[in-house]
């Protein structure tokens, strides 16, 4: 009696330990399959290969999420930071998982004394704390950037010429 008592007792400890370790497992991460990245206050307009039904952020007030259509679906950057988003379809199954990123635009640096023949009398830049990038980066050729071309001789009569155009 007293063996078959002993082994019940052991097999509740037994199987109350594992119950327990199953209950209490490590949480997985939930990741993003990919990075959009973006500037504060810009907006992007994406698209699924199937429909959406749902949107969900990880925090508010980083980045708005605005459905277009039921495939068609448009961000807007709100402030700097990074939230996961999360895509659901009608019966409820994830669909698309990314990280959205927003970075700050950044100070804008104004540089004067080019001769420019623009209406403004400055070249801007957008810097932040780790570069500086052109303002107006889309306008076509500048009527003020340099190009400067280098020959240099490679011997025996070939020479090789650079050119470099600084903006």
């Amino acid at each position: 009696m007293r063996i078959f008592l002993f082994g019940a007792i052991s097999a509740a400890i037994f199987a109350g330990t594992i119950g327990m370790a199953n209950a209490q497992s490590a949480p997985r991460e939930v990741i993003g399959a990919d990075t959009i990245e973006m500037r504060n206050g810009q907006t992007r307009t994406f698209t699924f290969e199937q429909p959406v039904t749902r949107f969900s952020v990880s925090a508010e007030g980083i980045a708005e999420i605005r459905p277009e259509t039921d495939r068609t679906f448009t961000i807007r950057a709100l402030s700097a930071g990074q939230v996961l988003m999360t895509a659901y379809a009608q019966d409820g199954h994830v669909v698309h998982r990314s990280y959205i990123a927003v970075a700050d635009a950044g100070r804008l640096v104004r540089v004067y004394g080019f001769e420019m023949k623009v209406t403004k009398d400055y070249v801007g830049f957008y810097c932040t704390d780790v570069g500086c990038g052109r303002a107006d980066p889309d306008i076509g050729p500048k009527p003020y950037s340099t190009v400067i071309s280098e020959t240099q001789g490679k011997g025996e009569g070939n020479s090789a010429t650079t050119t470099r155009e600084f903006r």
